[in-house]
């Protein structure tokens, strides 16, 4: 955890889960789960299995699982993500990317002749 009075400035890098609540400045790579407490402030290019918006972020955002906004949550900067979940109130700002398989894709038609 980082806690309320702490801040980092650099390149965070891990395998387990991370609770920010005091600021980072710059990147952050994690094999597993992100959660931005409402006190905190992220301003880094993130990448994450699951990312949980509170706070602020400001920087990209990749998640191969699911990015969750919370209703007051603040973010500016673009999303990847095969799942996306902005709550009734959350203030977003970027394109959201969101990669996931089309029926059908593999050029075979969905659609059955009668």
């Amino acid at each position: 955890m980082i806690g309320p009075g702490t801040t980092i400035r650099g390149k965070i890098t891990g395998d387990e889960d991370l609770d920010v609540e005091g600021r980072i400045e710059g990147s952050i790579r994690l094999s597993e789960n992100l959660k931005v407490a409402e006190s905190a402030v992220v301003e880094a290019e993130i990448e994450a299995r699951n990312i949980d918006v509170s706070g602020k972020i400001s920087g990209n955002i990749t998640a191969t699982e699911t990015v969750e906004i919370a209703a007051d949550a603040v973010v500016v900067g673009d999303i990847t993500t095969p799942r996306l979940q902005i709550a009734d109130g959350a203030r977003y700002k970027g394109k959201v990317h969101m990669d996931f398989d089309l029926p059908g894709a593999d050029g075979k038609s969905s659609s059955r002749r009668r």
